[in-house]
């Protein structure tokens, strides 16, 4: 009962029986958003992925147990049958003299003979508590499989959610430049009757806008499939209606941290290296029960019989194994699991430096994107849009060129794109963190948006054009 009653209670709670998860990081901004939190916590409930880490993790709490038990105990039971014999006395050449007895026979009556015995095997001291403690430490791994599935499944809703925050947001931009679009070419139409444009800047102001309304059909589609994807996450009907509730433009950025503050939140959160220090263990007391098991085993046992009318009789046996072939077994044994634990230290060797660079990497990757998101903010896009502006009066009364007008609302859009880029880029860095995974910074945007233009001298083409 009471570990039924465990059992019930590490599925429900494991904190409660085994030892704590690394404590939560500070989290992505993202996380703020209520509704992602709701669709974390639903595909926590209902994602197979996670039932199968808690699963496994109950069946290394099941295997304590056993490990830290004695073997069964024996009982047999026996049956001897004696059959009749004929006794003969014959002389012999005894001291005691006999021969008044030689030729004397007699019958001996068959006999049966009942026997019960018990026997119990022993191990030697410590053994099993080794055995105990590396099924236990097993449990510890265990339950890191499981932080680490949580984490992953955390990161991909959020992920996701992100992905659909910035499509929403980047069709409200070609929205907003569609919008200027229309201003253009109802200028155009009206210098059209005044013959201050042509009809090909006409032609062409249309064609603009059937490329931004082909981008918003585009975005459409990939908004379903994240949407749909965020349904199959948090097992839900594919066509289960998803509102985030805001736009990524209004979540609050944090400072970029530094890296010696992402390498100790990844050594404190991060699954491999918590797995590798707990390998460790595991295999120091690995070695540890290997070499317990050079040392001998002992067995006893004790039985009674009965025969006939005979009193009831009883043995006490004591045994122990002999190791002798400890050189081909128990001493191959512990040279394996000596390997193995040296083996774990190289891993946990090769994850510190692995660490560090993704720290250095990520802490550079947040400070840029961090410096583009104020340039940005700060100075091009509002430069762009007061360029616009005067562009646009200037357009209206002939003073502006059609193609300067390409140039300007394209330059606008594009960095108002990049930005936007930017502000995805460090939410996808924090979800990273947040995971405390060691994949790379993606250095990739959306699908069918324009990246950070590069020219071949390698500085920022960010410039308006007004003519």
């Amino acid at each position: 009962m009471n570990r039924l009653l465990k059992l019930t209670l590490l599925y429900l709670f494991p904190s409660v029986l085994i030892a704590q998860t690394p404590t939560p990081g500070p989290g992505a901004p993202i996380v703020s958003i209520p509704s992602v939190q709701a669709l974390i916590a639903l595909a926590k409930e209902n994602n197979p992925d996670y039932r199968v880490a808690q699963h496994r993790t109950l069946a290394e709490y099941a295997r304590i147990g056993p490990a830290g038990a004695l073997p069964d105990p024996q009982i047999s039971f026996g049956i001897h049958k004696s059959p009749l014999q004929h006794v003969a006395i014959t002389g012999g050449h005894d001291t005691y003299d006999i021969s008044k007895l030689s030729g004397l026979s007699g019958t001996l009556p068959g006999m049966t003979e009942y026997s019960m015995s018990v026997g119990q095997g022993l191990p030697w001291p410590g053994k099993l508590a080794a055995r105990e403690d590396v099924a236990r430490q097993s449990l510890e791994r265990s339950e890191i499989g499981k932080y680490e599935t949580a984490l992953a499944l955390e990161s991909e809703v959020m992920a996701s959610c992100l992905e659909l925050l910035v499509i929403q947001t980047r069709m409200e931009l070609l929205e907003a430049q569609l919008s200027y679009w229309k201003t253009t070419e109802g200028i155009i139409n009206a210098r059209l009757d005044q013959g201050g444009s042509s009809t090909g800047d006409a032609i062409q102001a249309m064609q603009e806008q059937s490329r931004l309304r082909l981008r918003l059909l585009e975005l459409d589609n990939q908004m379903q499939d994240q949407k749909e994807m965020l349904n199959q996450l948090t097992v839900s009907q594919p066509d289960s209606p998803i509102e985030l509730g805001t736009s990524i433009l209004n979540i609050a950025l944090p400072e970029p941290p530094g890296e010696v503050e992402l390498l100790n939140d990844l050594k404190a959160r991060n699954p491999e290296w918590l797995g590798s220090m707990i390998d460790i263990k595991i295999a120091d007391t690995s070695v540890h029960s290997a070499k317990m098991d050079r040392y001998p085993d002992f067995w006893t046992g004790a039985g009674i019989s009965k025969a006939g009318s005979m009193p009831i009789a009883w043995r006490a046996e004591f045994g122990v194994t002999l190791p002798i072939w400890i050189g081909r077994k128990q001493s191959k044994v512990v040279a394996r699991a000596q390997a193995e634990r040296n083996t774990a230290e190289y891993v946990q060797a090769g994850l510190a430096l692995t660490l560090a660079t993704k720290s250095r990497e990520r802490a550079r990757a947040w400070k840029l994107a961090d410096t583009t998101i104020r340039l940005y903010k700060t100075e091009l896009i509002p430069q762009g849009e007061a360029a616009l502006e005067i562009l646009i009066a200037r357009f209206q009364n002939g003073g502006a060129s059609f193609s300067s007008m390409i140039e300007t609302l394209n330059a606008l859009l594009k960095d108002r794109e990049n930005s936007l880029d930017a502000v995805a880029q460090i939410h996808r860095i924090a979800i990273l963190q947040h995971s405390a995974s060691l994949d790379a910074v993606s250095r990739t945007s959306t699908p069918n948006s324009p990246k950070i233009p590069i020219s071949d001298s390698g500085t920022m083409q960010m410039s308006a054009h007004v003519n």
